[in-house]
């Protein structure tokens, strides 16, 4: 009875409602997700869909009000907004985003003792920035703070080493990825990191109130300092040994944990020996708070002059000289330090405002809060101006300088205008008359085989992978003399676009050098791409782009070029050269000489302002052959270096800026926005290539090499293979053949031979219908892309199995010696062909099909890829611009997992080998 008046109170009994529909949400949510699962259409499905959003209303209903108990914290946080929103931002960043999540990948195999320490001060420095700007705000919202304001002293701390925390999460979830946690049972031990943080803040917390901290009255005894120190030390002393228990852990890893950790003890037990002091309270006399007040502005001028001169010296030697700057520090340290650096411009942004309103420079009756929006506005609008005043992020031209040719072979020359590149044709002439003499000398029987390589777009990952491919090709085909000769063309996208570009410019050094891959003086590809490309880029980004913004031009770079240089810096200078200069021509046959043949090169873009392919070529991009496509270097002009060609390719979002073209060109952007296989061009590429040899005897046959890198491409879904039919007919290309659908996606009568061949919908690949209101376009536009170059790499399988020699027809009964024998039917056009290929699909299930085998007479289609499944676990590469060391080792395992060993060694076989050959080497 004695609960009844509280019953009769309408608060009560809203609360009490609420938590009841908290119950019942919660409980409709796991009937529907883990027992029914009914359709939401059903009564049972919108009864439970009715329950589920009562239940997330009462959440929010009951999370509000536990909020509203704590006024103090509410307003702590509102002042508090600007580290709070950068926290949030770098959350994204650092954790939504895959370069960002990739950071830590850096710091894998790092041994330099340098890089860590750095590490260290680049994480105090940033959360200095966190500490110290919600610090100012605080100071403004409470001027007379009270010792019981617990809300004033630990929130500003706790914001800090949000910086070390979220680091070591970073950390990892970068070692995550990495095959000696991926493929084992070690992966709690990925989350020591993060651990140790929220160790070394409970321990800061102790020491501040039983030690340090004037707010409290505890007594303190030579026993409290023993006890602090020996917890301090076996804190320490248990991430040292967890770090190093597991030998197999990368040393990057634990010397990471070690360096973050350490750094978030020493910040928080600097801040609290900083701020130990006692606030004076009320009842502090005048004099005594007008000395506070002193000493409390000269420290605030002390951290804010501080922070801003240590990030105007790291932007000074960024704008000297990026590459060394980001190959010094890394991406991960130059990536905390940019976060640190943004706060660090602020507050001395609205420090010299409000000192500006103070000397009176904006009359008297100005206030800086005033002044400063008015500051801001003015800023905006100097950056918008001097946008429209001349153009950033401009296409580097080879104008000179490094930008040079070198020594060619006699007969051969290097074409220094884009109109002097030959045509498709002439390039297929030149290709075909060695190409016929290595094959002869190599002894392969049947037609010569063309191969063109068509590379899919993917960060460093795309880059690394590719080169892994093609340098296994020319190791295998070693005592043939290599498979360049073969090797008609390349095209690429984006990050396979880099990949193509480092092989043909390691191809040209073993060229000059006369050497074999894998010597000093001839290394391979790969080589070219284990830097941290990150670095100089995002530095530049932060130090270079955003204060260039507001200047005028003094013919500083960028972060596109800082990347380029880069590219450049990690090949030995190599891709400083020519474009134009990786793909010697001989010009006229009947001049003696003879050089190894390079592949010609395709590196697509994207022109923003018409959506059109962009390519970068060693030929002619006609528009007969390229359909509806644009030729960069007759647009620009001039020849571009190297690096340049496979940067436009690769100007992946918000890492590198859309290339200005000059002369109201236009600007170039990423590849993968048209379509992210580069297996348009090849197509096109191949049909003219191979009209042009069609009457040549011996013939040619296409054999298209396919790489792509994204492991979460799905057989029956996106992974374009070939297969073969169970008569021995034609091939059969996997995307057309029909799913095995299981019945929780799909009727019984879908599972039927006779019923239609329908494509499924990953269901995992469907988001909430609230977030596609923001979402959509993005993710659209991203799926689009992939979706396009799935399609055109479709084609290029069905290209190679309407040229599939057909089994020979053979009649049970003899034809009579008086019949008049029927003339040949006439060829089925390509039409029909194409036809007939998909429509042989249909019977197949994509699953049990086996795969094609090649021979030395047909063509073939091979399709090299990544997975996500396998034993051991295949390696999961980022999609960024590092990689860990621990990860380009486990490209090479890739070779032999995800279906890849099958398609390698068909491969080989198409291209000459026999299948002895092959069954020895392995």
């Amino acid at each position: 009875m004695g609960r009844l008046p509280l019953l009769r109170k309408p608060e009560f009994r809203f609360w009490l409602v609420m938590g009841s529909l908290f119950i019942v949400g919660a409980a409709a949510w796991v009937i529907n997700a883990l027992v029914l699962k009914p359709d939401a259409a059903s009564w049972i499905g919108w009864i439970l869909g009715v329950s589920i959003w009562a239940g997330a209303l009462a959440l929010c209903a009951l999370l509000l009000r536990s909020i509203s108990y704590a006024p103090d914290l509410l307003r702590a946080l509102a002042v508090m907004w600007r580290p709070l929103a950068l926290v949030m931002a770098s959350a994204y960043l650092l954790f939504a985003n895959d370069q960002g999540r990739e950071l830590g990948a850096s710091l894998m195999a790092e041994n330099s003792r340098w890089r860590l320490f750095f590490l260290f001060l680049a994480l105090i420095y940033w959360a200095a920035n966190n500490w110290h700007t919600a610090r100012l705000g605080l100071r403004d919202a409470f001027p007379v703070p009270e010792g019981d304001q617990k809300w004033l002293f630990w929130p500003p701390r706790l914001l800090g080493v949000c910086a070390h925390l979220f680091a070591a999460i970073n950390l990892s979830l970068a070692a995550a990825n990495q095959p000696e946690f991926a493929a084992s049972t070690l992966w709690p031990v990925v989350w020591a990191a993060p651990l140790a943080i929220a160790l070394a803040t409970a321990l800061a917390w102790l020491l501040d109130r039983l030690l340090l901290s004037q707010r409290t009255s505890l007594e303190r005894t030579s026993w409290t300092w023993i006890s602090a120190v020996v917890v301090t030390i076996g804190l320490l002393g248990g991430i040292t040994i967890v770090a190093f228990a597991v030998p197999s852990i990368p040393a990057g890893f634990s010397l990471g944990t070690i360096s973050i950790s350490a750094s978030a003890i020493v910040f928080l037990i600097g801040v609290s020996l900083v701020r130990r002091r006692k606030p004076l309270g009320p009842d502090a006399s005048m004099a005594e708070r007008e000395a506070d007040n002193r000493r409390e502005n000269r420290e605030i001028f002390i951290f804010t002059a501080g922070l801003f001169v240590i990030a105007v010296i790291f932007a000074c030697a960024t704008w000297m000289n990026p590459v060394a700057v980001g190959g010094f520090f890394g991406s991960m340290v130059v990536a905390y330090f940019a976060l640190g650096t943004i706060l660090a411009f602020v507050n001395a942004f609205e420090s010299a405002v409000s000192w500006a309103t103070q000397k009176g420079w904006f009359g008297g009756g100005a206030k800086p809060r005033v002044v400063g929006a008015y500051a801001v506005a003015f800023v905006i609008g100097l950056g918008v101006l001097n946008a429209w005043l001349h153009p950033f992020h401009r296409v580097r031209p080879c104008d000179g300088g490094d930008c040079v040719v070198p020594a060619l072979a006699a007969g051969f020359s290097v074409t220094t205008s884009p109109d002097e590149r030959p045509t498709v044709a002439a390039a297929a002439r030149a290709w075909y008359e060695q190409a016929t003499t290595a094959y002869e000398k190599a002894g392969g029987t049947g037609p010569v085989p063309m191969v063109v390589v068509a590379t899919a777009g993917g960060g460093i990952r795309a880059a690394y992978w590719t080169t892994t491919v093609l340098e296994r090709l020319e190791k295998d085909f070693e005592a043939e003399g290599g498979v360049r000769p073969y090797l008609f063309a390349i095209s690429g996208v984006s990050g396979g676009s880099v990949g193509a570009t480092a092989f043909d410019a390691a191809l040209a050094q073993r060229d000059e050098s006369r050497c074999k891959a894998g010597e000093s003086a001839c290394p391979f590809s790969t080589t070219f791409l284990t830097a941290d490309f990150l670095a100089p880029a995002l530095a530049s980004l932060v130090f270079m782009d955003t204060l260039s913004s507001f200047l005028p031009d003094f013919g500083q770079g960028d972060r596109g070029t800082a990347l380029e240089k880069t590219f450049e810096s990690a090949s030995g200078g190599l891709l400083t050269r020519p474009f134009l200069s990786l793909f010697p021509y001989k010009k006229d046959s009947t001049v003696k000489g003879q050089a190894p043949w390079r592949p010609i090169l395709l590196l697509n873009a994207t022109h923003m302002e018409t959506g059109k392919r962009i390519i970068t070529g060693h030929v002619l991009i006609e528009r007969n052959v390229f359909i509806d496509s644009l030729d960069a270097l007759h647009v620009s002009g001039k020849d571009v270096r190297a690096s340049t060609a496979a940067h436009n390719s690769a100007r992946f979002t918000y890492i590198s800026p859309a290339g200005d073209l000059r002369n109201k060109h236009g600007s170039v952007i990423d590849g993968g926005y048209f379509e992210n296989y580069g297996a348009l061009s090849a197509l096109e590429l191949a049909r003219a290539a191979r009209l042009e040899l069609k009457d040549k005897k011996p013939g040619v046959k296409l054999v298209i090499l396919m790489i792509s890198s994204d492991p979460d491409l799905n057989q029956s879904h996106a992974l374009v293979r070939i297969k073969e039919a169970k008569d021995g007919g034609k091939c059969l290309v996997s995307v057309a053949e029909r799913e095995d659908i299981s019945s929780a996606d799909a009727s019984d009568s879908q599972n039927t031979a006779q019923s239609p061949n329908y494509l499924s919908i990953d269901k995992h690949q469907v988001g909430n219908a609230w977030i596609n209101e923001f979402l959509a376009p993005f993710h659209g536009i991203t799926k689009v892309r992939e979706a396009h170059g799935n399609r055109a790499a479709a084609e290029l399988a069905v290209e190679i199995c309407t040229e599939f020699s057909k089994p020979p027809e053979r009649s049970s009964e003899p034809m009579p010696a008086s019949k008049t024998p029927m003339p040949p039917a006439a060829s089925p056009s390509p039409q029909t062909q194409t036809a007939a290929v998909l429509d042989k699909a249909k019977h197949e299930s994509v699953k049990n099909s086996p795969p094609a085998k090649a021979s030395h007479e047909n063509p073939y289609f091979a399709h090299i890829a990544m997975c996500k499944e396998g034993l051991p676990t295949p390696v999961q590469p980022p999609l960024g611009w590092v990689l860990s060391k621990a990860t380009q080792e486990g490209f090479g395992q890739l070779l032999e997992q995800c279906g890849n060993d099958h398609e390698l060694s068909q491969l080989e076989i198409a291209l000459g080998k026999q299948p002895q050959q092959l069954n020895a080497g392995q």
